[in-house]
């Protein structure tokens, strides 16, 4: 009885590689496409993403909108609501596929087989899943395999009070559709998962086959991923066979181990360009030793990351690992005097005098002393702390001058709000954030986010503010949402220009690598893989100075191209933050106009306070990573 494997993948529309819709719909052919195969090719549904949010949310939105007396709390746009949000994905794609194409290749008798049971499989995917709607679905034929392409909007229709009656939630959907997480193993979406297998299985022993159980560990790879890992087995197995050679053979050895190297050379290039188009989730913890562990732990697992004022950035891709870091950090026991410390800096902004500060303290889990010196005991320990050992800015008479400076900034601030709506000037949306940000953070809303962190938090030592207050500045100076678009987009062909240069060095190094080892089986006697002794002389025709006596002088042309790959990659970096920093501030600029600003602060901070994470993502809150 014939068996054939069964491959059920889901990516998230956020993941570079998770859904490519212009690739299903093969509005642009990518190399491994077979074109004149093209037309075989089914289409089963092709419905733009935002027509389908339209259909399905646009009179929810409507009605919620109407509900809503502040302008800024009204959604003009859902999908651009969803998609810039962090909470949930606004569409996952899954692929599904039977064999592969060693057994089943696309124009053979059992990809027809496997066609026909795929076709079967698509044809009840949206009855059996009533909640993920399918606004594209596609069949290639003209790829290694025969594979489906299925894109689908989660959605809930009940339990909404306050937000949407209907609206976009991977969580919800599943809920709606009878899945239950059973542990932290038996998910909603494992088990959604699960049950499209198991049809998926149905459906080939309705054809007379059974599934063969390749025990692989690549079920959620990428093709790309895929790729990779087979270059690296089959690296892995040339070093193996490498380690069994004969002592007359050492030169040689040493020789073709840097050719292998290089491939793995090129294989890591080939990941690390996968990885660089990961967009950047931004992380940051009230507690500096925490952050500098976990920095320390990314170091360790060479995860690049990028350091800010506030904290730091690494690629989403990382984020789970991330998350796991920030599980096995162990607090030290001097930490308890440093919570303290935050705590006080973090209500102290909340308060309007020192009574009402310790109050809050007292609400917190601490016990407060009066006496003639102020001190509290954190829950859970058996001393007091006296506030005047905490430093300078912590005795009771810096608390109180600490309340009075918050009160003359806020009533400054007011000040300025009101004379930039009299004169109209365009400032006045800024400074009006700001007043909106101090707000949301007496609401405990916030993080504390020190700019400077040897000083205590406030006003004028908040990294947030400090970002606003650059763009007061910028727009006093006369920028626009358009100059700042602008700027970025000169940044963004500076660093295209950059990556350009990189690449040109690296392949110049890989060149300079291949003419030595021709120049080894010319002077050296070298036996290669690669070229014959014919493709070697071809060398000598192109560099005529080259002779036996000076060959081995291609060390220094390596050594020298090594520089210069460091020297472009060094420069792509910076080019690389500087676009970063110019998308920041266009991003911010949008999200002001747009008065989404301070929601999108919030739910950052929910995000974090929110530190338990589901597979594949999905938070246990209904939101996606």
């Amino acid at each position: 009885m014939d068996k054939y494997s069964i491959s059920f993948t889901l990516g998230k529309a956020s993941d570079p590689h998770g859904a490519n819709i212009a690739h299903n719909n093969r509005d642009f052919t990518a190399r491994n496409v077979q074109q004149s195969r093209s037309g075989l090719n089914v289409t089963y549904m092709q419905q733009d993403v935002r027509d389908a949010f339209q259909q399905l949310f646009g009179q929810a939105v409507q009605e919620y909108n109407s509900r809503q007396r502040q302008p800024c709390r009204r959604i003009s746009d859902y999908y651009d609501h969803i998609a810039n949000g962090r909470r949930e994905e606004p569409y996952y794609e899954v692929v599904v596929q039977f064999g592969d194409m060693h057994i089943s290749p696309c124009g053979s008798e059992k990809g027809e087989i496997v066609t026909q049971m795929l076709d079967e499989y698509m044809r009840d995917f949206q009855a059996r899943n009533p909640n993920l709607y399918v606004f594209n679905a596609t069949l290639h034929l003209d790829e290694a395999s025969p594979h489906l392409h299925i894109d689908f909007i989660p959605f809930y229709t009940q339990g909404r009070i306050n937000g949407l009656s209907t609206g976009v939630s991977m969580k919800a959907a599943l809920d709606e559709m009878g899945f239950r997480a059973k542990g932290q193993r038996q998910n909603r979406l494992v088990a959604w998962e699960e049950r499209e297998r198991t049809e998926m299985e149905s459906i080939l022993h309705r054809h007379g086959y059974v599934r063969e159980d390749k025990g692989a560990h690549y079920a959620h790879m990428t093709v790309e991923e895929y790729k990779i890992a087979q270059d690296n087995e089959k690296l892995q197995q040339a070093l193996r066979r490498l380690q069994n050679v004969s002592a007359a053979d050492t030169a040689e050895e040493s020789i073709r181990r840097l050719r292998v190297d290089l491939q793995a050379e090129k294989t890591k290039n080939a990941a690390l360009e996968r990885e660089r188009h990961s967009p950047y989730k931004a992380f940051f913890y009230a507690s500096q030793e925490k952050q500098a562990w976990i920095l320390q732990k990314l170091e360790e697992l060479d995860i690049p990351y990028h350091e800010t004022d506030n904290g730091f950035e690494a690629q989403e891709c990382y984020v789970q690992t991330i998350r796991r870091l920030e599980k096995e950090y162990k607090a030290p026991r001097s930490v308890l005097r440093d919570k303290l410390r935050e705590d006080l800096d973090r209500l102290l902004m909340q308060s309007r005098s020192l009574d009402e500060l310790l109050e809050k303290l007292r609400e917190m889990g601490y016990t407060v002393k009066s006496g003639k010196y102020l001190s509290v005991r954190p829950a859970g320990s058996s001393s007091y702390i006296r506030l005047k050992s905490l430093g300078e800015y912590y005795s009771e008479f810096a608390l109180k001058n600490r309340i009075t400076a918050k009160k003359r900034y806020e009533q400054a601030l007011a000040r300025k709000i009101a004379e930039a709506s009299r004169t109209n000037a365009p400032t006045w949306i800024v400074l009006r954030t700001v007043q909106l940000y101090t707000i949301a953070f007496s609401q405990n809303a916030l993080p504390v986010r020190r700019s400077d962190p040897g000083k205590p938090f406030a006003w004028t030592n908040d990294a947030e503010l400090d970002r606003l207050l650059m763009l007061n500045r910028r727009i006093s100076e006369g920028a626009t949402i358009e100059t700042l678009r602008q700027d970025f987009a000169e940044k963004e062909k500076v660093a295209a220009d950059k990556a350009d240069r990189l690449h040109f060095e690296q392949e110049q190094l890989r060149r300079v690598y291949e003419i030595k080892e021709q120049l080894e089986i010319l002077f050296a006697g070298k036996k290669s893989d690669i070229f014959s002794f014919q493709q070697a002389e071809s060398v000598l025709k192109e560099f005529p100075t080259i002779n036996e006596h000076n060959w081995q002088d291609v060390d220094k042309a390596i050594e020298k191209q090594e520089s210069a790959v460091g020297a472009a990659g060094a420069e792509f970096e910076t080019a690389q933050r500087e676009l970063h920093d110019a998308a920041e501030l266009v991003a911010t600029m949008e999200r002001i106009v747009n008065g989404s600003y301070i929601q999108s602060l919030v739910a950052a901070e929910n995000d974090r306070r929110d530190s338990e994470f589901m597979p594949n993502g999905i938070r246990p809150g209904g939101g996606a990573i």
